[in-house]
């Protein structure tokens, strides 16, 4: 493994223009459309501190953006692919999901350096999560189907598979959020069927299938604050959003937003819970805000190269400032909810092929 320190890095910074914006939107505020445009400048640094981690999958590396400005960079084993990235619950440890060999890499996020790798296939492990207690883990292959559970031993840094839940090759496992017990996780299912699998975590069976309007593809989903409620998306048509109440395992569509978004991804949620934000790809390049409190839905342009669809894809939140992945551009979308500015982190190369970035992670 290879180590690199702290560097400068530049921002491309885009002021949108704001309409309607009010307090911003975490204070019922209306966002309009912010359409990236106007000056460059190369401010430094990052707002706040903390970390924030992002899979660069072309070039086989994390990158880790320093709230006091920077970036440090991880080198991975060549033929890795870093997909997405999650933590331990206290974020001691790093989980790197890979579709490239299918590993599951962890990284002891304090030093950087990789304590253990997991064959879980031959590729396409998309995505692993922790259990809020995070003794067990769960990792997804939507092409095999499979649920792999994995026993977590911080202590002895010891990470190992013990059973597994083989769903429908091709309408596998996509993404998993756990409920607050961690006795139950809900996976959602690749394909435009779509649909979210309770799973009974102890004895990794199926309890049930809950249908949803086209893929909850882009890790979509977000435990509330209080444990009882799951927020995701689907791609279907032109958008849904859902809430699962994991007390009765009962999912229920918000119907009053109307058309949402083509090709949903991800999402991030306030802080209050009064605002949501997702990625849509297909038409344009945007990020829709839903007033969780009203019916409105309005839109963030993320449009880093005028011209180039370069679809905004993962999504995390830190403090008053929403992160968003640029899967071709290689940059990183800061967006400043208070003020509706857009600046952009170049993170790295743009992509010819395959993804420049595509995970995104807040370090707890």
């Amino acid at each position: 493994m290879c180590f690199t320190g702290r560097f400068s890095f530049g921002i491309l910074a885009v002021m949108g223009s704001v309409f309607a914006l009010g307090n911003g939107p975490d204070h019922n505020g209306s966002w309009g459309t912010l359409a990236a445009a106007a000056s460059t400048s190369n401010a430094v640094g990052a707002s706040e501190d903390g970390e924030i981690w992002v899979t660069a999958q072309n070039t086989n590396e994390l990158k880790i953006l320093l709230g006091m400005g920077g970036i440090e960079t991880v080198v991975l084993p060549a033929g890795a692919a870093p997909h997405t990235i999650s933590f331990s619950p206290d974020g001691s440890y790093a989980y790197v999901s890979n579709i490239g060999n299918g590993d599951l890499i962890v990284v002891r996020a304090d030093d950087r350096q990789i304590v253990a790798t997991l064959d879980l296939g031959a590729t396409f492990t998309h995505v692993t999560k922790a259990s809020p207690d995070g003794a067990v883990l769960l990792s997804a292959n939507p092409i095999t189907g499979i649920l792999t559970k994995i026993a977590a031993d911080e202590q002895a840094e010891t990470w190992t598979p013990i059973a597994s839940l083989g769903l429908e090759p091709g309408r596998g496992p996509v993404c998993v959020a756990f409920r607050s017990d961690g006795q139950r996780a809900y996976a959602s299912l690749f394909g435009p069927a779509g649909g979210i699998a309770i799973v009974d975590v102890p004895t990794m069976t199926l309890v049930a299938t809950l249908p949803t309007a086209g893929s909850v593809s882009g890790c979509g989903l977000v435990n509330s604050n209080d444990g009882r409620t799951i927020f995701l998306n689907s791609a279907g048509g032109t958008g849904h959003f859902y809430r699962l109440d994991t007390w009765y395992d009962r999912l229920t569509e918000d119907t009053s937003y109307g058309p949402i978004g083509i090709d949903l991804h991800g999402l991030a949620v306030a802080a209050n819970e009064k605002t949501a934000y997702i990625t849509a790809r297909g038409v344009a390049d945007e990020i829709k805000v839903l007033n969780l409190n009203g019916t409105d839905v309005s839109t963030i342009l993320i449009d880093p190269r005028p011209g180039i669809a370069d679809r905004p894809d993962g999504l995390a939140r830190k403090g008053s400032n929403l992160y968003a992945t640029v899967r071709y551009s290689g940059q990183v979308a800061r967006i400043k909810l208070q003020t509706g500015s857009v600046e952009y982190i170049d993170v790295a190369p743009p992509a010819t092929t395959g993804y420049a970035v595509h995970g995104i992670a807040v370090r707890p």
